[in-house]
């Protein structure tokens, strides 16, 4: 590897900027589901949804993201020099990381923490069966024997396209109770360390045709999308994922968007 002695004589400005171009770019990151994040939640009448004459209306068991673990990544100028790790902290900032030293790794990460707004949750085929469960009914013996309402705010989740198939049946019960904005197919399979303690993911399109819900016309249109991809079975799929959710989606008249897509993930 060469070097360039004459980087410490560069402008501070040039140096800055050269070290804000070293800086991965963050996206939407991915987050693996984990069982038990339902907290209770109850309506006072001070809040604007308080219901006077239906108790039961103001008893809420809500997901609550920030049992989600977080995930980590590893910026390497933070440990080139004083002025590098500046920039760097400069840029976690600016992006709610914390640096950390954790044992796991014995190096300087920083932590990712679930975003709620643009974050996706990874549900693995061995956690999908307690994820539908759950988003019916959370498994938490604060809610036994109570009537109570469901507020999730999960608007997108990614599963192993290996076990998409096997999934769709069950995908109208899930509709049944919660709304998702997006289901993406990954063609990459992950499973969480045993310690909780995962490295940061993304996603991009992968290039398959796109299913997206049409509100106004109430059905599924398709966007075409790569062949190769398609004829390995991907369009397919994605008609019958489309079939098994069309009729309870029609017979609600369902106005929430929903896109249905294949995604590639990769290390950040």
């Amino acid at each position: 590897m060469s070097t360039f002695h004459l980087f410490p004589k560069l402008p501070p400005e040039i140096r800055s900027q050269i070290w804000e171009c070293a800086l991965p770019t963050l996206e939407p990151g991915v987050h693996f589901f984990r069982a038990g994040c339902w907290t209770p939640r109850y309506l006072t009448p001070t809040d604007d949804e308080y219901e006077r004459d239906d108790l039961d209306y103001n008893r809420y068991a809500m997901f609550d993201n920030t049992r989600i673990n977080k995930t980590w990544l590893a910026v390497s100028i933070v440990d080139v020099n004083r002025e590098a790790r500046q920039a760097a902290l400069r840029w976690a900032q600016g992006h709610h990381l914390q640096l950390c030293f954790p044992q796991e790794r014995q190096e300087l990460v920083f932590l990712r923490h679930y975003n709620l707004e643009e974050d996706t949750l990874y549900v693995t085929p061995g956690r999908w069966e307690r994820f539908v469960q759950e988003l019916m009914a959370p498994d938490d013996m604060r809610f036994m024997n109570n009537s109570f309402s469901l507020t999730s705010y999960i608007d997108r989740i990614v599963i192993p396209d290996s076990f998409f198939e096997e999934a769709i049946p069950t995908l109208r019960q899930m509709f049944q109770t919660h709304d998702l904005e997006a289901l993406y197919v990954s063609e990459t399979s992950l499973e969480p360390v045993s310690d909780g303690f995962d490295p940061s993911y993304q996603y991009e399109p992968s290039g398959g045709s796109i299913a997206s819900w049409n509100s106004e016309l109430q059905r599924f249109d398709f966007e075409a999308g790569n062949e190769e991809m398609d004829r390995t079975g991907w369009r397919q799929l994605l008609n019958q994922a489309a079939e098994a959710l069309v009729e309870s989606f029609a017979a609600c008249r369902r106005e929430k968007e929903l896109s249905i897509m294949a995604v590639r993930l990769y290390r950040v």
